[in-house]
């Protein structure tokens, strides 16, 4: 098959994507439920009119493709529309052209499929606005209630309620959206690391999705005055959180396939000439298995109490994210591999040290990953890149393993 067509529809939607940003020349910020995120969606709206799909926006957010099959049981193919702050333009929404041209591939193939397929566009996989994320994935199994909706906020105080209603959905039935009809996840998307591009592979076939967790820690201390309080009787938030920060990295370290990053820091009052009477951070642990991200969990309250203990201090911990590792379907993993041999595409096998929308729907259901280079290994920044000919080969990939899993029946 000759990919250079396909690249060039690739290469020419993300640039058009890539103008749908909150910051203009400083990479793609596309948080959910934004202008820009509604100008993207209209976008990839037209896309999937044009190849013949019946379109929708979901309760989510999300905008869906669908291609009736011979059954109403869903074969569901994408990646996720929103970004970070200053980001990509190549992450989440290459997975989403690459769905829709793998989706042109099967219809101009001819036939109508036996599973139903639908293209996804997903909502708010990153958490960047609301410090949760993987919200389609859990709208759709219906884990998320009214209260949770409530509680997750940006840094304005806008609760992901309040944003929902404003888009024009209806957060009070978050709870009522759950999907049964779906029966299976595949996603194409950039690796975001150096290793592809390292081992000179066109396609990566990821076996295994770290699991995630992510914490909202809050660290009280007391105002005072900063030159008349002595050392040994402040109760400095700062202090004490650098501390147990310290031993966040250090800790990870000790763990194969685990990382730990502090991501965010909010310091009371932020004034040069007063004592911190409190400090936020958010943290995000993942690793391999659920043993290992735990470990590391728990080692961090246990310096919190150490420290905040020895300071007179308290803390709170919010739980903001947890979503175990993945392992995805060995059978997908076969077809992307045969349909690589086939088209002499070099492969290999890799973990993702990333989360995605497959890890939500690969928990419930069989679930594939399609990962391509990333130029240098750069990815959530303004230099992130991919060349759009990797990204056609994933799609045609992408399209056998849709053939492949309608004709097994299996699901």
């Amino acid at each position: 098959m000759t990919i250079e067509p396909i690249a060039q529809r690739i290469r020419a939607q993300l640039a058009e994507l890539r103008a749908f940003t909150a910051t203009p020349g400083s990479g793609v910020t596309r948080f959910p439920f934004t202008p820009e995120a509604r100008a993207a969606s209209e976008y990839i709206e037209a896309r999937m009119e044009e190849i013949g799909l019946a379109v929708r926006m979901d309760n989510s957010g999300s905008v869906i493709g669908r291609l009736e099959g011979q059954v109403p049981d869903t074969v569901m193919i994408g990646s996720h529309l929103d970004s970070v702050r200053f980001g990509g333009a190549y992450d989440g929404i290459a997975g989403v052209v690459c769905g829709i041209e793998a989706v042109r591939q099967l219809i101009e193939g001819g036939g109508q499929p036996y599973y139903s397929i639908e293209v996804i566009a997903t909502n708010d996989e990153e958490g960047s606005r609301f410090k949760s994320g993987l919200f389609t994935g859990k709208v759709l199994d219906a884990q998320l209630t009214v209260d949770d909706i409530r509680r997750y906020k940006d840094e304005d105080g806008v609760s992901v309620y309040d944003a929902m209603k404003a888009y024009g959905l209806d957060p009070d039935a978050i709870a009522a959206n759950k999907r049964t009809d779906i029966k299976a996840f595949l996603e194409v998307h950039i690796e975001q690391g150096p290793i592809l591009e390292a081992e000179q592979k066109d396609i990566g076939i990821v076996d295994i999705i770290v699991g995630i967790k992510r914490a909202l820690v809050t660290v009280h201390g007391r105002a005072d005055h900063v030159g008349t309080m002595p050392m040994n009787m402040r109760m400095d938030a700062v202090e004490a959180a650098s501390k147990v920060i310290a031993g966040i990295g250090d800790r990870a370290r000790q763990f194969p396939q685990a990382v730990a990053t502090v991501g965010s820091l909010n310091v009371e009052p932020n004034i040069v000439n007063i004592v911190p009477s409190q400090v936020s951070y958010t943290v995000d642990f993942r690793g391999a298995t659920r043993d290992v991200i735990e470990a590391q969990y728990q080692g961090m309250l246990d310096d919190l109490r150490a420290v905040t203990g020895r300071f007179h201090m308290t803390f709170d911990v919010e739980e903001t994210l947890w979503v175990d590792p993945v392992e995805l379907s060995g059978d997908f993993r076969r077809y992307i591999e045969e349909s690589c041999t086939k088209h002499g595409y070099s492969n290999m096998h890799i973990l993702s040290g990333a989360g995605h929308d497959a890890q939500v729907f690969g928990a419930r259901m069989p679930a594939a990953m399609i990962f391509v280079p990333s130029i240098g290994g750069r990815s959530h920044c303004p230099e992130e890149n991919t060349d759009e000919r990797t990204l056609a080969q994933a799609s045609v990939a992408a399209c056998d393993t849709l053939r492949q899993i309608c004709e097994e029946k299996k699901l």
